[in-house]
């Protein structure tokens, strides 16, 4: 695979992008300049990540899938011709792609994400999966952890009106600038240390009120994470919206997994579960767009250095227009 040699921003560069520059300086933009970025999954969110990081002028963007288009993906990819029916998504969505912006490298990658190794999302400065199993998250979350090259790693996926971002940068050095009261700007160094996804889905929380749980977990993620479950025991399938048994199996999940994490199986209520259930197979494009507007920001902020990434969950509910995000640790 061709990831981007190490370049300068040329004076073409300087005043396509001068905004951005004003905004993070010349060598934010440098830095994205040299990244690379890894997009598994090509799907409604990902078409809004991939359009935001590519105007970005970012050096390398692969976008990684095997499937073929199908009828349902025009609902939701605006990357994609109808002429493209039946072909590979990943390829079809590079062509309009590398239209945004024919400065950065769009690479195309047809093969199945289960049968790359750890190697291969190692050489990335960052992976970010749309739309696949907690065990390929899981998996591919170790693999950034193990790499030398500090990978950092994102996961998210929109779920009907709901969708989520899960962060991990392992140790993470960032700055931030703050205004004197002289209006003088300094400058201060600070860092994050990230938990691992599967750390994270061990958390416990101790059986607290629901006022007190609500400030560090939001019922939707966790609600999430029983979806999960189900793909896990359903060989990777959505509950089917139409399906009581799903809903009843659902449930069931539900609460063995608040159970298992400390908390009354009432925070998170029946009909949350139903409308995971009966929306969660759906990508709803307004969503997509928020979901991906704040994935690739956040991407990008990563990549600059400069102000706070998400730590470590952002959570988005439609149905109440709000975006919150939450520092779950295992303990």
């Amino acid at each position: 695979m061709a990831l981007p040699q190490q370049h300068t921003i040329s004076e073409d560069e300087a005043a396509l992008y001068d905004r951005q520059i004003r905004l993070w300086g010349a060598e934010a933009q440098l830095r994205m300049r040299n990244a690379s970025i890894l997009i598994a999954g090509m799907r409604g969110l990902s078409n809004e990540v991939c359009k935001n990081i590519i105007l970005a002028g970012v050096g390398s963007i692969t976008i990684l899938d095997h499937e073929n288009i199908t009828e349902q993906d025009f609902g939701s990819q605006f990357l994609i011709r109808g002429a493209a029916l039946g072909t590979n998504r990943a390829a079809a969505a590079a062509e309009k792609a590398r239209l945004l912006n024919p400065r950065v490298n769009v690479i195309v990658d047809q093969e199945d994400i289960v049968k790359k190794d750890d190697a291969f999302f190692q050489q990335f400065n960052i992976v970010c999966l749309v739309g696949c199993t907690i065990d390929q998250m899981i998996r591919v979350d170790d693999a950034c952890r193990a790499s030398e090259k500090r990978t950092g790693f994102y996961a998210a996926n929109v779920y009907g009106f709901n969708g989520y971002i899960f962060c991990d940068l392992k140790d993470h050095h960032y700055r931030v600038e703050r205004q004197e009261e002289n209006a003088a700007t300094v400058i201060i160094q600070k860092h994050h240390t990230y938990d691992s996804l599967s750390d994270v889905l061990l958390a416990r929380f101790g059986f607290p009120t629901p006022r007190k749980l609500r400030r560090k977990v939001s019922p939707l993620l966790l609600a999430i994470q029983v979806l999960w479950q189900f793909q896990q025991q359903h060989g990777g399938r959505l509950p089917q919206s139409s399906s009581q048994e799903d809903l009843a199996t659902m449930l069931q999940l539900r609460d063995t997994k608040l159970k298992d994490a400390q908390v009354d199986p009432a925070f998170v209520d029946d009909s949350l579960i139903q409308v995971l259930v009966s929306t969660g197979s759906a990508e709803i494009m307004p969503v997509c767009a928020v979901v991906g507007g704040y994935l690739a920001q956040d991407i990008l902020k990563t990549l600059s250095a400069k102000d706070a990434p998400i730590l470590n969950h952002y959570i988005y509910s439609g149905m109440e227009a709000t975006g919150v995000v939450h520092h779950i640790k295992k303990e």
